[in-house]
């Protein structure tokens, strides 16, 4: 039997992901337009473009996670508490993150971002239909991370 899908989780979803997204797409079209521009070349506009949105992205997620997992270690030791916050919020981040980061970074959105800018123009407008057509697989995958993570993972 399917699991449902609630107002509550799609709530969640986007209020977890949106800021990430926004933040990702400013540092993939900004990094991605630059090189483009500097080098004509669609591969090193594509790995830029790859590297900015990991930054915006990632970098939302994982202060994210260290600042809520600080709030559970309050009663350790400085180093102790770092050390415990950095485990929990790694821990967290690979369960929801890992498998649809593999699938997407390796296979899907290098090939999109490489291919559908020959074909969209201008070149950003190209490029953003690729990053939000990979982004479709990698937040289906995310999700099911998530909900794993919120099922199986301590805090």
């Amino acid at each position: 039997m399917a699991a449902q899908i609630t107002k509550e989780k799609r709530r969640d979803w986007l209020k977890r992901y949106v800021p990430a997204e926004i933040l990702g797409t400013i540092g993939a079209l900004l990094a991605a337009w630059f090189v483009f521009n500097q080098t004509g070349s669609f591969a090193a506009a594509a790995a830029a473009g790859w590297v900015g949105e990991g930054v915006g992205f990632f970098g939302y997620f994982i202060t994210l996670e260290l600042l809520s997992n600080s709030k559970n270690y309050t009663q350790y030791g400085f180093f102790k508490r770092i050390s415990l916050i950095i485990v929990a919020a790694s821990t967290n981040l690979i369960v929801e993150f890992l498998p649809a980061e593999i699938i997407d970074n390796l296979i899907i959105r290098p090939y999109l971002m490489y291919l559908i800018p020959q074909y969209v123009h201008p070149y950003p407008l190209g490029f953003l239909v690729a990053k939000f057509t990979a982004d479709i697989l990698f937040y289906a995958l995310a999700i099911i991370g998530y909900e794993a993570r919120k099922r199986w993972v301590r805090k």
